[in-house]
């Protein structure tokens, strides 16, 4: 079972979910390796034990940093990779491309990078329109060659899961994009996968960085950094996001606790959620992600919800900006 592999539920699971993106400049802006290296292990020295990487993530620079701060770590200590097939930067544009061939290729292409015999988790970046069966029967075959031990689908909706399921498809996790401020799987992604034993891990838990607290309205964000280009990043509307980030703190305050500490602990008393990937660029910031993973008090709960349905409604009526 996957929560076996990776940790039960309500387990802080990983670092390198945007730190990954960083690594190689892409979307997140300059990196430095030997910043993600010590975010890898201050990280792994806080009890973390999954690394989530990706070809696309720098375009193999993730890869790399995530191989050399394995490698660089004692066997005893080494923590699982989870890493993905099928989207890559392809002459400045993101493809997606699930077809057998690369999926063998993406495979191949990840043992090489980790030096590893099987892949702990191998997961569909991104769903294709078509071409299901033939994608899960090449997954399959992975599986039974040896070469991945679990198999995973990344931002995948239900008909999508009941498809691949259908297809005869192996499937042990799935990870969606879940925060206190996004939370559409919480009545039908993470309860199908409960219901299924499988597991559900949720990406983006701090909102891009969000809430990790501490932002002003003034926030601005360096050149090749995608949230620039969001509009929820900017303006009226990033405005009011940083007010509700800046309300959850004051609550977590209340409780000693940090803005991300609630946010994460908030999430993590979702029935089914199984996992949060928690990002971090540097030394201080994995070290920080040890600390995460307390459940937040149903009181607590009650009043994030609270905040998040305001902002909602207030976030409607200023519309894309």
């Amino acid at each position: 079972m996957i929560r076996r592999a990776f940790g039960s539920t309500g387990q802080i699971l990983s670092v390198v979910g945007w730190g990954g993106f960083a690594a190689g400049g892409f979307m997140w802006g300059g990196q430095d390796d030997a910043d993600t290296v010590a975010s890898i292990h201050a990280a792994v020295d806080g009890g973390v034990n999954w690394l989530d990487t990706a070809p696309l993530y720098g375009s193999g620079k993730a890869d790399a940093a995530v191989a050399r701060a394995v490698a660089e770590l004692p066997a005893s200590r080494r923590p699982l990779i989870g890493t993905k097939f099928g989207h890559h930067v392809v002459d400045g544009q993101r493809i997606t491309d699930n077809s057998p061939a690369r999926v063998v290729a993406d495979c191949d292409a990840a043992l090489r990078a980790f030096s590893i015999d099987a892949i702990d988790l191998f997961q569909m970046h991104w769903p294709a329109p078509t071409g299901i069966a033939e994608t899960a029967a090449a997954v399959a075959a992975l599986v039974a060659a040896g070469k991945v031990k679990a198999v995973g689908l990344c931002n995948v909706d239900v008909p999508y899961l009941d498809a691949w399921l259908q297809a005869g498809g192996p499937l042990h996790a799935v990870q969606n994009r879940c925060s206190v401020f996004h939370q559409a799987d919480v009545e039908t992604v993470i309860p199908w996968c409960a219901a299924r034993g499988i597991a559900y891990v949720a990406y983006s838990p701090l909102e891009r960085g969000l809430l990790f607290g501490g932002w002003t309205p003034e926030r601005t964000f360096a050149a090749g950094d995608h949230r620039s280009e969001r509009p929820d990043f900017r303006g009226p509307r990033l405005a009011r996001r940083i007010a509700a980030a800046q309300a959850i703190a004051a609550l977590a305050a209340e409780d000693d606790e940090t803005c991300a500490g609630l946010a994460i602990g908030a999430l993590l008393c979702i029935d089914g959620l199984t996992a949060c990937l928690v990002g971090a660029r540097n030394a201080d910031q994995g070290t920080f992600l040890g600390q995460l993973g307390r459940p937040a008090k149903a009181s607590q709960v009650a009043a994030i919800d609270a905040i998040a349905a305001e902002l909602h409604r207030d976030l409607a009526a200023i519309g894309a900006s």
